[in-house]
């Protein structure tokens, strides 16, 4: 039986990329695996977007699932190839940055794709039978290259940072519900209560902490199902209402 395989990219469902990527995975696996979407709608190109999807999904995956991730804006450079194991998962896909908000233990540098394959389409010519191999024989890896953990690409991300008593905090995602997902950890967003929302143009909103989405007025801060705080506002959309997307830095104040 093999393993389950995932599947993230930026393709989107109007194309039929994601079709043959799975037609590929369909011939490379014995019938019965099970080809499971994280999302197909990570905005072009967007690998920071990608990574945090990643992020959020691999502590729910079960173990000894392969991931086939492609983001990959630069298909067809001298960009490597790989493969890489994270809590237990096994993800394929570019070394751009895709995995670079997972704790990596292993990583090795996939093969090149076959002689007559697109240069433009490696999630189907390269990634997709990289991640059958992996999904029904583990121990290829044994035969790859390995490649040091902390040469692989980091992305890029503004950590939570402390400046004159406000916690600075990037947006990492606005989900559709307009959730405002922030990358800062509860132990890092200050004391419960009241907080000072200070926006890039030096604009200021009420925050309030609550412990739902619901039952509370105004802007509320709280933790979200990721471990990361988020700003929503009940019954509609937190990221609309602020004009914040993802990038942005906000500032947090705690107010006594």
């Amino acid at each position: 039986m093999s393993a389950p395989i995932f599947l993230l990219s930026d393709f989107g469902l109007r194309d039929s990329y994601v079709a043959q990527m799975k037609a590929v995975l369909y011939a490379g696996t014995p019938p019965g695996t099970a080809f499971i979407d994280i999302t197909h709608d990570v905005a072009p190109g967007d690998v920071l977007e990608g990574a945090f999807h990643l992020f959020a999904a691999a502590p729910h995956l079960p173990a000894g699932s392969v991931v086939l991730a492609v983001v990959d804006p630069g298909v067809g450079t001298d960009r490597r190839a790989v493969a890489v194991r994270s809590g237990g998962l096994t993800f394929a896909g570019p070394d751009n940055g895709l995995f670079g908000l997972l704790p990596v233990d292993l990583a090795w540098e996939l093969p090149p794709p076959p002689s007559g394959s697109s240069r433009t389409f490696h999630g189907r010519d390269l990634f997709a039978p990289s991640a059958a191999r992996l999904a029904t024989d583990p121990g290829w890896t044994r035969s790859l290259r390995g490649v040091d953990p902390d040469s692989l690409m980091r992305s890029i991300e503004a950590p939570s940072c402390s400046t004159d008593g406000s916690m600075q905090a990037t947006v990492m995602h606005v989900d559709r519900f307009g959730n405002v997902i922030l990358w800062l950890r509860p132990e890092e967003a200050g004391a419960v209560g009241e907080h000072l929302l200070i926006m890039p143009d030096g604009s200021r909103h009420r925050l309030s902490t609550a412990g739902s989405y619901s039952g509370g007025e105004g802007l509320l801060l709280l933790e979200g199902s990721l471990g990361l705080m988020e700003i929503a506002l009940d019954g509609a959309s937190a990221g609309w209402f602020l004009g914040v997307s993802r990038g942005d830095r906000l500032g947090l104040v705690p107010r006594p």
